[in-house]
């Protein structure tokens, strides 16, 4: 069986030692494109960069704050649970 492995990218509050989850990058690539384009800008520019073709291999990490800007804390789907997660 072949190993699936994903990326890691983060909100800059994660230096800050927000409380926070991992969600899904296709998730993540999803909300923002709901929401206007002021708005998606302003929250893509708080995490780390990525190609977006990328998403279904990245794990973004969000703190509550910037999650529920993308309404993602509504979406248990959109979560990563620690047991499924690889490094």
């Amino acid at each position: 069986m072949k190993k699936q492995f994903f990326r890691e990218r983060e909100c800059i509050h994660r230096d800050e030692d927000a409380e926070g989850e991992f969600y899904n990058g296709v998730f993540y690539v999803q909300a923002l494109g709901r929401l206007k384009v002021e708005a998606a800008m302003r929250i893509a520019n708080k995490v780390s960069p990525f190609f977006w073709v990328d998403a279904p291999h990245i794990l973004v990490w969000l703190c509550n704050e910037c999650a529920a800007e993308l309404k993602l804390e509504d979406t248990p789907r959109s979560v990563v649970q620690p047991s499924r997660r690889k490094a």
